[in-house]
């Protein structure tokens, strides 16, 4: 995920009043020529993200306070290996990004929501400065967050919420590590830490799902290099597990989008949609209940499976994953040369977005 904010320098004794300082008045000028302008969603973004920063402590000083219990010292040890391999052998701008650490006692940093119409797949998309237009909102409030989903559920759309525990602010912020982030096992947290470094090393405006697609399949081939570079083969074969899984899940839930972009095509009463709609659903929750009975790593997917699995929960998993055997691809056409496929990435972020989307189409195929 990404959240765009502002460059600044912190001042000496006061971590958090520079970051603050500078993004209220970059949102006070945005909002001034900005038409439509959303302040107070503006301000809570500054205010949320401005609170993160202020809270934030070196990790060199953590790791030396005595009061820090034995497991996060160990964490922040093994987030500390994981981005010097993301910037010695990976080649990713790593800069000062996560040599700081907040702790928090929530389980996540952002919350999102994710909306899509109830018979579309057309993603609801909200606009920003510099991100551009992206399928999320993110509020630092779940109380906020639960009380937009209700305003866009009254205007009729299907309404997805999730907790981040990461995002990214694309390098005009030094990103902190956070408890969430840390609660995570080693693999999860390398792949986490490489997809957000991703977002910082090549974003483009407005393309969701380029963007989220491509972290996702450098983040894995990342984490599949780190692994191998650390032997630890007990993790390399429960990773390759869970990334079959993941290419299960995904595999069927295109399936299911074609199923329902078809139903949406026909003339139906609203009734009657619904009705097939709520088919269509079940025909996914009956298939993950099935295929969990052969495979054991599916089990991880359960959480998400107990969800509403309506159109914006489908467009979310797509956003992360649509892509990605397209990047796969990419990285065979390439020979794994790490370069090469750097280089192949770059090419299409420089593309137009049509011109891009056909590629990336004609690769997966």
């Amino acid at each position: 995920m990404a959240l765009m904010i502002a460059r600044c320098e912190p001042v000496a004794h006061e971590p958090g009043w520079c970051t603050i300082h500078a993004m209220r008045s970059l949102l006070l000028l945005l909002c001034l020529i900005l038409s439509g302008c959303q302040a107070g969603y503006y301000w809570h973004l500054a205010g949320g993200h401005g609170a993160l920063m202020s809270d934030r402590r070196p990790v060199s000083e953590v790791l030396g306070d005595a009061s820090v219990p034995e497991p996060t010292r160990r964490q922040l040890q093994e987030a500390r290996a994981i981005v010097a391999f993301a910037e010695e052998q990976l080649n990713l701008p790593v800069e000062d990004s996560y040599s700081d650490y907040v702790a928090l006692e929530r389980d996540w940093v952002v919350w999102n929501l994710f909306a899509a119409p109830e018979f579309s797949l057309e993603s609801r998309r909200w606009c920003y400065p510099v991100a551009g237009c992206v399928s999320y909102r993110g509020y630092f409030d779940r109380k906020r967050a639960k009380s937009h989903a209700a305003k866009l559920r009254d205007q009729g759309l299907d309404v997805h919420g999730a907790g981040a525990v990461a995002y990214s602010t694309l390098g005009w912020f030094d990103d902190p590590l956070t408890t969430p982030m840390l609660r995570r096992e080693p693999a999860a947290l390398a792949e986490l830490l490489f997809h957000e470094l991703a977002h910082r090393w090549r974003y483009v405006s407005g393309a969701t799902r380029f963007n989220e697609s491509m972290a996702t399949a450098l983040a894995a081939e990342a984490t599949r290099r780190w692994l191998v570079a650390h032997g630890e083969r007990d993790a390399i074969r429960i990773w390759r597990a869970r990334e079959r899984a993941a290419r299960k899940v995904t595999a069927r839930v295109r399936e299911t989008r074609r199923e329902l972009k078809a139903l949406y095509a026909r003339d139906l009463a609203p009734g009657r949609m619904r009705e097939h709609k709520r088919a269509e659903q079940q025909k996914l929750r009956d298939w993950y209940e099935r295929a969990r009975a052969r495979d054991p790593a599916l089990d991880a997917w359960q959480g998400w499976f107990q969800g509403s699995l309506n159109n914006a929960q489908l467009n979310t998993l797509l956003d992360y994953n649509d892509h990605v055997p397209a990047f796969n691809q990419l990285l065979l056409d390439c020979g794994g040369r790490w370069a090469c496929f750097r280089e192949r990435i770059l090419e299409l972020a420089d593309m137009n977005a049509e011109r891009r989307t056909r590629t990336l189409e004609e690769l997966h195929d």
